[in-house]
């Protein structure tokens, strides 16, 4: 079809898309009906325009091809492939030239290469669409329903699933590479003007993964591992040393971290995310956690220089469980005692509160061996440990006096919405290791939720043509 009869197919079809909406043809609709009936206009135009610029670029059937992977000649092995994706605007059906390179072997249809368009699959910003209904909806069911009542994209629950954990493999693989880099001395620049203040956060959630024997019912729930990094901008104030009311530096700009992977390996990507937000050259660090010994090993290997802050809640919930176990639930003594520690705590005087603790420990007296945890022996003894252990991490008043934030509510507040997307009795997901599933769902949240842009940064390079790799150098 030559130009010529493109614009008079695109005239044609104009002026009878126009005549339909004409008040004759739609006096009786109301302005719902008349808006779905321009919408339906404008995507079959659409449709015909972007056919129609296929049709003429050169590029779908050029003379001297050459291979974009390794700069060879490009063998032309079907002139008029022809080809149906899904686009933003509905299926568009068009032809191309398919080829292969004799040399590395890569296939390719050279319109697709130019124009940033995967080689199977929906077009990249259908996909974007898709995936971020997948990582926002509660469920693939709910994300199909919206896709087709917002979109007009018409996918099983199933299909966006394979669309959207697809392009999570593609994170966590990208992913692995960076760690991989990382630890093998490569250094990550980060932005250039480093922050004035950084936060690492973490903390750990549970998911439920299907059971590797297929004959055994249910599923086993395991812990997902949540980090964020985010900047500050804190106001020292000395006079927040007696404060008895406190408001820490709000987060800003948080990115997130997402993995089943264990405690260990998840310490490297947590250390290549904060790294990318400049934290080599921060000059103010931080580290604020619940104090759980996976949390203290990951900060001693991979954040030792940051100053460690023990979220305050969860320091006085600790204290709380003594109070009961010491006292009773809503005594007299449990609000008395709770209440005095609590002040001493937040006063910074650590010494007493352990003393409290010991003193109380010693008074419902010593674990027996195999002692139910829940026991109030059993939680005083371990308090006095968690207290004494997280020392460093609990002196208030100078945090206050920075400035700084005391609380890991970041971590928790992802926890939980990560939670909300795959947490749930009735889901069940493939575990890290097998086959697709939680990781990459994981990867896919982690990266929608950052704040610094990277969502529609990553959906722009996919867009872009296919550029050559450069060439490993030998080790």
């Amino acid at each position: 079809m030559s130009r010529l009869d493109d614009e008079q197919e695109f005239t044609t079809a104009s002026r009878g898309e126009f005549g339909g909406t004409r008040y004759p043809m739609t006096k009786d609709m109301n302005m719902a009906e008349l808006v779905a009936r321009i919408q339906g206009s404008g995507a079959r135009l659409a449709k015909l325009l972007l056919e129609s610029r296929l049709r003429e670029d050169p590029r779908s059937n050029p003379e001297k091809p050459l291979c974009r992977q390794c700069g060879a000649k490009f063998r032309i092995q079907e002139p008029a492939q022809r080809r149906v994706i899904s686009t933003a605007i509905g299926e568009i059906e068009y032809k191309r030239a398919y080829g292969v390179c004799d040399r590395c072997g890569h296939t390719a249809a050279p319109l697709d290469e130019a124009l940033g368009i995967p080689p199977f699959g929906p077009s990249v910003e259908t996909r974007q669409k898709i995936c971020h209904a997948a990582a926002t909806a509660r469920s693939f069911e709910l994300a199909a329903e919206i896709l087709e009542e917002q979109a007009g994209i018409k996918l099983s629950a199933k299909q966006v699933r394979v669309i959207s954990e697809t392009e999570g493999k593609t994170l966590v693989e990208e992913r692995a590479h960076e760690v991989k880099s990382f630890r093998g001395g490569k250094l990550i620049v980060g932005p250039e003007q480093p922050p004035d203040l950084i936060v690492v956060v973490a903390d750990g959630g549970r998911i439920q993964t299907r059971q590797p024997d297929a004959d055994q019912e249910g599923g086993v729930w395991k812990e997902d591992k949540v980090g964020a990094i985010y900047e500050a901008s804190p106001r020292k104030d000395p006079e927040a040393r007696q404060a008895e009311k406190y408001e820490g530096a709000k987060a800003q700009m948080k990115t997130f971290a997402a993995s089943m992977t264990e405690w260990d390996e998840f310490g490297w990507m947590l250390c290549v995310e904060a790294m990318k937000r400049g934290y080599a050259k921060a000059q103010e660090k931080l580290f604020i956690s619940d104090g759980a010994q996976s949390l203290r090993t990951l900060r001693q290997d991979h954040f030792n220089d940051a100053t460690f802050i023990l979220d305050w809640y969860h320091a006085v919930e600790h204290l709380s469980g003594c109070a009961k176990a010491a006292f009773g639930e809503n005594t007299e003594e449990h609000v008395a005692w709770y209440k005095r520690m609590k002040t001493k705590l937040w006063m910074g005087d650590l010494d007493a509160v352990i003393r409290g603790i010991e003193k109380e420990s010693v008074r419902v007296g010593k674990p027996q061996p195999k002692e139910h945890e829940g026991s109030p022996r059993v939680i005083l003894h371990r308090n006095i440990g968690y207290f004494s252990d997280n020392r460093d991490g609990m002196d208030c008043p100078r945090f206050r006096t920075e400035g700084w934030p005391i609380g890991a509510g970041v971590a928790e507040g992802a926890v939980k919405q990560f939670g909300m997307r795959l947490k749930g009795s009735e889901k069940f997901w493939n575990g890290f290791g097998l086959v697709m599933g939680a990781e990459e769902m994981l990867a896919l949240c982690a990266l929608h939720r950052s704040e610094d842009g990277r969502w529609k940064a990553y959906w722009g390079r996919k867009s872009q043509p296919h550029v050559r790799e450069p060439k490993q150098e030998a080790a």
